[in-house]
């Protein structure tokens, strides 16, 4: 029998066979859906989390292209061992049809980060970007009340985002969003959930804000893109970015040089992971109609 290694590789052939101590057969399977998918975080956040709590599950990186997602999306709900699905950029507003249930802050913002099976095979999402975003910034002191805020970006989690800081308080918001239709949808809904939120759209301008947020994927994977063209920013300025990778953006670097306070991406999720996972976990635990989901699910 022929070798399907070469002669000077032979000595890195197993004497038998081994085993990975993190996944069997019996292991659940979570996953996180975008495109692109390697600035990701969660499968190193997210399988710690649950195996730290002692769940034989892990969550693994899914890359689906936006033109395939309607025929691959409803097929990957069919693995039997699938319990659960983090949902990233494109993806977020395109998966609530699929879902028997979607929670409150995904019908505000209609877009969802999460969804999970239940215990009848029902699948349920909610959209969690918003909290974990504004719960990061919060954990640097800065109090919601009275904030006037720039929201750059009302896609999937800028919506989820702009939600949270309605429902935190904030006196204003100027959306900034290149799409018109995009900006008014969000600016409506936000107007209607909270009456008392004084709400625009654009342009940018930075003299009138206490908190800038970038929710746009402008300097994903780009060290040297930025959403806006500035080459400072008002030191009183909190600057918050929800990319992840680079962790350093350049709209953090133009902020940290003005002397602002800087939120960075990886602290938005550090700051929503437990409660992912109490919702991916919980979910497991009821039926679809017993699984009451609520803004600080």
């Amino acid at each position: 029998m022929t070798s399907p290694l070469p002669d000077n590789l032979l000595h890195l052939a197993p004497q038998r066979a081994g085993s990975a101590e993190f996944v069997d057969g019996r292991t659940r399977l979570y996953g996180i859906l975008g495109h692109p998918i390697e600035q990701a975080r969660s499968p190193e956040t997210v399988t710690h989390e649950l195996r730290r709590r002692g769940e034989n599950a892990i969550l693994l990186p899914i890359h689906i292209r936006p033109e395939d997602f309607d025929a691959v999306f409803p097929q990957l709900l069919k693995l039997v061992n699938l319990d659960g699905l983090v949902v990233t950029v494109p993806h977020k507003t395109r998966i609530a049809p699929h879902l028997s249930h979607i929670g409150p802050m995904a019908e505000i913002s209609h877009s969802i980060s999460v969804i999970a099976r239940c215990k009848d095979d029902q699948w349920v999402g909610e959209m969690f970007d918003g909290v974990g975003c504004v719960a990061a910034i919060e954990r640097r002191g800065v109090r919601m009340p009275g904030m006037r805020v720039q929201l750059l970006g009302a896609g999937g989690a800028g919506a989820a985002i702009g939600a949270e800081l309605a429902r935190k308080g904030v006196a204003s918001l100027r959306i900034v969003e290149p799409q018109p239709t995009r900006a008014e949808t969000l600016a409506h809904g936000l107007a209607k959930a909270y009456p008392a939120l004084n709400v625009s759209i654009g342009p940018s301008r930075l003299d009138d804000i206490d908190l800038l947020i970038n929710a746009t994927p402008v300097g994903m994977l780009d060290e040297n893109a930025a959403p806006i063209d500035v080459t400072s920013i008002p030191a009183n300025v909190v600057v918050m970015d929800a990319i992840m990778d680079p962790d350093r953006t350049k709209l953090l670097r133009i902020a940290e040089a003005s002397g602002c306070l800087t939120v960075y991406g990886r602290e938005m999720l550090d700051s929503q992971i437990v409660r992912v996972c109490d919702f991916l976990l919980r979910a497991r635990q009821h039926d679809v109609k017993d699984f009451v989901l609520h803004p600080d699910t």
